[in-house]
Parts: structure tokens; sequence; C-alpha cells
């Protein structure tokens, strides 16, 4: 857990141990008077600052399949010179291959966001650009790229 956060709900607290009003701290702190109050509540409840754990079922993916998938895929967006990155349905797949294991098209994104890459959406081109190269360039768009292309952040 970050520091930074233990030390706001701690800074919180201290601020309603004083019997400042909950409006008052959320001021203060420049926080919202619901995450205030939540703190305040939990508190008092628990008297604890820490997440909860979260529920739900845990991923199969272990850290070391990511990392390999993560590998797998940058030498694969190097070593192809012609496209800037890969479709979410090529990671899927290769996910697929590399563990058994299907997810959803959602869940791969996820995954990716996960590992660090950004997903992008290709634009056609400023609205004043000549329209004959725009509907060239649309053309041969359709034919060689997905729709949204997965790319490592720099």
């Amino acid at each position: 857990m970050n520091q930074k956060e233990i030390a706001l709900r701690e800074k919180i607290i201290s601020l309603h141990k004083k019997k400042k009003p909950t409006r008052e701290i959320a001021y203060l702190l420049d926080v919202s008077k619901s995450k205030a109050a939540f703190w305040v509540k939990r508190f008092k409840d628990t008297n604890d600052l820490k997440n909860r754990p979260r529920s739900g079922r845990p991923t199969p993916l272990k850290q070391n399949d990511l990392e390999e998938i993560k590998h797998l895929l940058k030498s694969k967006l190097l070593s192809s010179k012609s496209k800037a990155g890969t479709s979410s349905k090529e990671v899927l797949q290769l996910i697929e291959q590399k563990t058994n294991i299907k997810y959803s098209l959602r869940h791969t994104e996820r995954i990716m966001h996960k590992m660090g890459l950004s997903l992008i959406t290709p634009r056609i081109g400023h609205i004043r650009k000549d329209e004959q190269a725009q509907e060239k360039f649309r053309r041969s768009f359709k034919k060689n790229f997905a729709r949204n292309i997965w790319a490592f952040q720099s």
C-alpha cells in the first residue's frame, strides 16, 4: 500500500480526534467529504487504516507468465517493421497459445494495461487534409490494420 495514502488517512483521523467536522477535514486536506467520512467510519469500526482484501477469483496468470508474454509481444513488435503495434485479438490468441487459458477480449485488454501497454486508436487525419489522400489512406488502413492497436509506452 502507498505511504501517501496511509499518511492521508492518518491526517484524517488526527483531525477527527481534534473534533474537526468532516467538511472541514475534507477542505483542509483537499479530499472529498465522502472520502473523509468513509475513513473516519472505517477507523471507528475496525480501528485500522489498511485496505481490506479484495474479493474475487485470483488470476491464473502468474507474474512470470505476464513477463514472458510481454517479452514475446515486445520481440514480435520489434521484429515487425510494417506495424506499429498489435491488436487485442492477436494478444488474446498469444495468451491462449502460451497458457491454454481462454479470456474474453475485454479481460485481455485489462491484462495489457497491467503490463504497461496503452491502447491507441489510429486516427485517419485532420479534416482540412486532402480528401483524396484521406480516402487512399482509409482503403489501405482497413486492409492492413485492426481497429485498435496495442503499443508500448515510452
